[in-house]
């Protein structure tokens, strides 16, 4: 298509308040989507927990500069995707749009989970634990991934890269695979944003045909952001992950200001392979994050020592046989 007529209008076309959200659940109920709720105030003391790990407490602290609230929202978000992922040791993560993101580290050293990071930004190919690619096509094994995470990454998929990933889910998923995108930008109209005033910089950048609004917002500094009206998510997220076999939970997000009333966080997207019984998951964890990664790190070194001084021995009677089966001297 070609480059849109821009408004510059900042975020008056974006409306996030209670009453405006509520008009979207509505939207969705009408359309016989089912809506979950999620209500911060169950998470606060799991959240305040997790806010205490150290990787929040390094360079990531000056994520948002001296803007306190945007650090608050991020570890939110962390916090509940990992909650709803549910890790266990051993299993195998993506966490996609990674770049710069402290996820990785955090599944790795306290829950003991293999966790790859996919960005674009990164060499092409899989190198280590980092994957170079676009979302919609991850170099990645079929059925070869437990849980995938996304943190204010979706809606910058220019194209149909949006649908594009809901395929590649459906094929790296295993059995109980599940992905948790948040925030799910969801709007009254749909809308394209970006930060770029450069009109041939604009140029370059994919924008939807169908958006109702194209708006440029020169302090938001990012190239693309996809805002979606409830007639745009359907047709290009949630009816191709029905058609793809997976099963999706719509998740309101309330009560955010039980964090800070700065938060934007209204909504949350969750694909499984299998459909979940119950309602969401509890908040968690009894123990402090730390606490528990040290005491799995002290079962290991545990283990180890019990595997070592099996080892010593085995190898001191192998030395005492030795000794009594060689000949003597006189």
């Amino acid at each position: 298509m070609q480059t849109p007529n821009f408004e510059q209008s900042g975020w008056a076309r974006v409306d996030i308040s209670a009453p405006a959200q509520a008009r979207i659940a509505e939207e969705f109920a009408a359309a016989g989507v089912a809506i979950e709720t999620l209500d911060i105030s169950d998470y606060t003391s799991g959240f305040s927990e997790w806010r205490t790990l150290a990787e929040y407490g390094g360079a990531y602290k000056s994520y948002a500069g001296d803007l306190d609230y945007c650090v608050l929202e991020k570890a939110l978000e962390h916090y509940l995707s990992v909650v709803v992922a549910g890790p266990k040791s051993g299993m195998t993560a993506v966490d996609i749009g990674s770049c710069q993101s402290v996820v990785p580290t955090i599944l790795r050293r306290v829950y003991g989970v293999r966790c790859l990071e996919q960005d674009l930004s990164y060499p092409a190919g899989v190198h280590g634990d980092r994957v170079g690619s676009s979302a919609d096509s991850i170099p990645l094994a079929d059925g070869s991934v437990d849980f995938m995470t996304l943190h204010c990454t979706f809606e910058h998929f220019e194209g149909h890269a949006d649908s594009g990933f809901v395929a590649e889910c459906a094929r790296l998923l295993g059995p109980s695979g599940r992905v948790v995108i948040l925030p799910l930008y969801l709007n009254a109209t749909h809308c394209n944003v970006t930060g770029i005033t450069d009109p041939s910089a604009r140029a370059q950048v994919t924008w939807d045909p169908d958006a109702e609004y194209f708006c440029e917002i020169p302090e938001w500094q990012n190239r693309f952001g996809r805002h979606y009206s409830v007639r745009a998510v359907l047709d290009r997220v949630i009816a191709p992950a029905w058609r793809a076999g997976l099963h999706v939970r719509l998740v309101k997000v309330v009560n955010w200001s039980a964090v800070d009333p700065n938060l934007w966080l209204r909504w949350m997207l969750i694909l499984e392979r299998a459909p979940t019984a119950g309602s969401l998951p509890a908040a968690q964890p009894n123990a402090p994050h730390e606490l528990r990664a040290l005491l799995d790190e002290v079962r290991g070194l545990r283990e180890a020592a019990a595997a070592q001084a099996a080892r010593t021995e085995t190898l001191g009677r192998r030395i005492e046989d030795l000794i009594a089966r060689s000949p003597k001297r006189s």
